[in-house]
C-alpha cells in the first residue's frame, strides 16, 4: 500500500516556479485529497508532510497567491487575521476593482476605506480614483503585518 506522501506528490507538478495540484479542486479553486477520515486542502497536506502538525487555529497561506500551489516554500502559517491582510485585489462586487475602494453615489467620489480588526477606517472621499487607491494601500501598510503585495507596490 501507497503512503499519503507517494499519492499526494504524484498529483503534483513540480515543473515551474510554484508547484500545482494537478487532481482534484474545491469550488474556490485549491486543491483538494482525500485522507481518512475526509477531504483535506492539499496546500495543508504539503505543510504537514514538509513541517509536521498545523497549530490549533493556524491556516496555512500561499505567500505565491497561487491557490493550486503545494510547494512548502511558497506556504506560511498564519493567523485568521494575517490570513485575510494577504488577500489579493477587491471584492467580486465591487465597482472599482480596487480593494477599498468604492463609488459614493450620492457624493459622486470615490470612497476609501480600510477594515481592520473589526474596525472600519474612513479616509476620505476622493474625485481620483488612483489617490483613493494610493490612500487605501497606505493605511494598509500602516495597520497590516502580512500584506505582502502592498509592500511590494510601494
Amino acid at each position: 500500500m501507497r503512503t499519503l506522501e507517494e499519492r499526494f506528490w504524484e498529483k503534483v507538478d513540480q515543473s515551474g516556479e510554484c508547484w500545482t495540484w494537478t487532481a482534484a479542486t474545491d469550488s474556490h479553486g485549491y486543491g483538494q485529497m482525500w485522507t481518512e477520515p475526509k477531504k483535506q486542502p492539499a496546500h495543508r497536506i504539503s505543510w504537514k508532510l514538509a513541517n509536521g502538525p498545523i497549530p490549533a487555529g493556524m491556516f496555512v497561506d500561499h505567500i505565491c497567491q497561487t491557490r493550486l500551489c503545494v510547494r512548502p516554500e511558497h506556504l506560511r502559517l498564519v493567523t485568521n487575521k494575517q490570513n485575510l491582510e494577504h488577500r489579493v485585489g477587491a471584492q467580486t462586487n465591487s465597482k472599482s476593482g480596487i480593494r477599498g475602494v468604492n463609488w459614493h453615489k450620492g457624493a459622486g467620489k470615490w470612497r476609501a476605506s480600510v477594515k481592520h480588526n473589526m474596525k472600519h477606517y474612513y479616509l476620505g472621499l476622493f474625485i481620483d480614483i488612483r489617490e483613493a487607491e494610493r490612500v487605501v494601500q497606505e493605511k494598509r501598510n500602516e495597520l497590516f503585518t502580512h500584506n505582502d503585495l502592498d509592500r511590494k507596490a510601494s
